[in-house]
């Protein structure tokens, strides 16, 4: 998808070192060139005078897929700064690692340029979502530009923001295409930044994951469970292109891309002792989607009661809404006289009155695809409750000739390597950040 390497959040727990050496290890034999570096983070890994942040790096570095900069090891971390280990042991670390220094410090603002001086970038975990009632902008993004000057500021995109536990329940802005008006964003600001960090690829427990659902979740998280994000993925191909090359790449598939909350913002759960998140009601009822169009292209979209088409749609990424109703989705796309898209994806409703609350999102996308049969072509549809499309005829057109040898065999695999990834469960305690926890 043009992902370049994996951050890996790693803390103290003693079985994480083997994890590590095997998400090493699957990165070097899936043959994508797909690398990874480690994300210390200091909630949890030891802050003593560098020593072992040292041992992991070096250790680490010598793996083929470890990721460099101009031959440097990446070093990441969450934390770690003025309140672990310092200005000077980070000094140290970073002479005996020769490592390109990218960490996220909290508490560093105005120091950049004097105690920190010495970073080669620094990256801003909570710049990825608005922090109250209004859409993502760039204003963090510049104040950081000027605190750190050219060539050292480091950003990041997520899709979404939720969690509901005892300990911390809140909902930040996503509405409003967040993730493709982000990515816009980031296109901008291309000429200016060192990286762009997807933020996180598996944090099912803030429902700002990437990746597939799997493995063990986090207690009680019930809220991400069958709610699919993995099509974020396929969509920010799209951008990840455009930010790499410096144009935005011509679109021959057709997909709508979708999303949606299951209840509305105001609903009253029946069986919830914690009631709304804080932030509920900076949530739009509203179902998202994103055309993306190969050429011009009519799309219906559908939630229950709440239909309505967007004729003429021009090629190219068109963003649309619809209000949020209870039942459940339909997706249409109309290129001509011929239904391209005609999808009634499973899995996924909206109530009216929810049991608990969920202000995560159902992520899915319809894709347009061409299925021959016999001597015809025929358009059928991919959704988000099956893996592929067929195609089926009542009648067989073809007659058997009998058995023909060949001159070779040819076996054709395919290889689907799925990479999984950990990275930093962050916090940011400045202005324009989430606060302290």
């Amino acid at each position: 998808m043009g992902v370049d390497a994996v951050a890996l959040n790693i803390g103290s727990d003693t079985w994480q070192w083997d994890r590590v050496v095997d998400a090493y290890n699957a990165a070097a034999a899936s043959g994508t060139g797909l690398k990874m570096f480690i994300s210390f983070d200091y909630t949890s890994f030891v802050c003593d005078n560098g020593y072992a942040t040292t041992n992991w790096t070096n250790y680490f570095a010598k793996y083929p897929a470890q990721f460099t900069v101009n031959g440097k090891p990446m070093i990441s971390t969450y934390g770690g700064g003025y309140d672990c280990l310092g200005v000077a042991n980070w000094k140290t670390v970073k002479a005996n690692t020769n490592g390109y220094l990218m960490p996220f410090f909290w508490d560093s603002e105005n120091t950049f340029k004097t105690d920190w001086a010495f970073l080669d970038s620094w990256y801003c975990w909570g710049c990825a979502w608005p922090q109250g009632d209004w859409d993502k902008n760039t204003t963090d993004d510049q104040y950081y530009i000027q605190q750190l000057g050219a060539g050292r500021y480091a950003t990041t995109i997520s899709g979404w923001f939720f969690t509901h536990l005892s300990s911390k329940n809140f909902y930040l802005r996503g509405d409003d295409w967040l993730i493709i008006n982000r990515w816009d964003e980031l296109f901008q600001l291309r000429d200016q930044l060192t990286f762009v960090e997807m933020v996180t690829w598996n944090d099912y427990g803030e429902s700002d994951y990437f990746g597939p659902f799997e493995g063990a979740q986090p207690a009680g998280t019930y809220w991400a469970q069958n709610y699919p994000h993995t099509a974020w993925i396929s969509l920010s191909k799209y951008y990840i292109t455009a930010y790499k090359t410096g144009a935005y790449p011509t679109i021959t598939q057709d997909v709508v891309y979708w999303w949606s909350r299951p209840h509305p913002a105001l609903a009253t759960a029946t069986g919830d002792s914690l009631g709304r998140p804080n932030g509920y009601n900076w949530a739009d009822d509203y179902l998202w989607a994103a055309a993306f169009c190969s050429s011009t292209c009519t799309v219906t979209l559908t939630l229950g009661s709440s239909t309505q088409t967007f004729s003429n749609l021009a090629s190219g990424v068109n963003k649309l809404k619809l209000p949020l109703a209870v039942g459940t989705v339909g997706i249409k796309m109309v290129k001509g006289s011929t239904t391209v898209i005609n999808a009634s994806p499973t899995g996924f409703s909206v109530v009216a009155t929810p049991s608990q609350y969920n202000y995560n999102v159902f992520v899915g996308a319809e894709t347009a695809t061409i299925a021959v049969t016999g001597t015809s072509s025929s358009i059928s549809t991919s959704t988000t409750s099956s893996t592929s499309a067929t195609a089926t005829s009542s009648s067989t057109p073809f007659t058997s000739v009998g058995c023909v040898a060949e001159g070779t065999t040819v076996i054709h695999t395919q290889v689907l390597s799925t990479v999984h990834n950990v990275i930093a469960v962050i916090r940011s305690r400045t202005t324009e950040q989430l606060g302290p926890w």
